[in-house]
């Protein structure tokens, strides 16, 4: 006889999330602030998810997947030489915030793991300020990083606009078509915390001098080339579903 796997809840602040026993998977949280995008229907909502799209040649993947079972947005780079960025985001519109409970959780996999041409690939999935060209210019992020360098190695990273914490290995090795759920909870900014298949694998304090204005964040994905000549690495994330909770303030 298998082992059934119940699904189960858990009270934090004051709020009850119910989680899928099999994955960990949020199937509802009980928030007064919700987003929740599994990508279904003709085209993605671009009411609230712009994308920024960089290349000059060559083709880009930056939509929805064609008769995806469950709905599914990619995002990618072909092995064109050129600088290329696929990425997807709110348009730069910080209307969430990680003083109030932010919880970022997304189920992805790689369906092109990133690939060295003759310069590196990166893709980060999780929260960040505003969009630029450079990752690392990013002023506040909370996310995590697969660098073509490693690319079956799995990192998460912090920055609260003054300190870095980067290249964590979350022990967790990557392999391409495989979905994991992917889930970062700064429930407290002293502790914010990393998960996988809700397993733990980091946690950091951003809380130190962390202002108001660095902890408005957007929900953020990116997958793009070095900014150097030569770049013919690639890469494609599959995204298949975005859930985020906050409390109201």
């Amino acid at each position: 006889m298998g082992v059934v796997k119940c699904n189960y809840s858990k009270f934090s602040h004051g709020r009850q999330v119910f989680f899928d026993g099999e994955n960990g998977e949020t199937i509802l949280p009980m928030y007064p602030v919700v987003v929740n995008d599994d990508f279904i229907g003709e085209a993605y909502n671009t009411t609230f998810w712009g994308t920024t799209e960089t290349k000059t040649g060559g083709t880009l993947v930056a939509g929805l997947i064609d008769d995806a079972v469950n709905g599914v947005m990619g995002l990618g780079l072909d092995n064109t030489d050129e600088v290329q960025i696929a990425a997807m985001h709110f348009g730069d519109n910080l209307c969430l915030s990680m003083a109030q409970g932010l919880v970022f959780e997304t189920r992805l996999a790689f369906h092109v793991l990133p690939t060295t041409g003759t310069e590196y690939v990166n893709a980060v999935f999780g929260l960040a300020s505003a969009h630029n060209t450079t990752l690392d210019s990013i002023a506040t992020n909370a996310w995590f990083r697969v660098v073509s360098t490693a690319q079956t190695a799995l990192l998460w990273e912090t920055d609260n606009g003054d300190t870095d914490d980067d290249d964590n290995d979350a022990s967790t090795v990557l392999v391409a078509e495989t979905y994991h759920v992917y889930r970062i909870d700064c429930t407290s900014t002293s502790a914010v915390k990393f998960y996988v298949d809700d397993v733990l694998v980091g946690t950091s304090d951003m809380s130190t001098t962390l202002s108001a204005s660095e902890a408005k964040v957007q929900p953020y994905f990116n997958v793009s080339k070095a900014k150097s000549s030569a770049n013919t690495g690639t890469g494609t994330m599959y995204i298949d579903y975005v859930k985020i909770f906050q409390s109201r303030s």
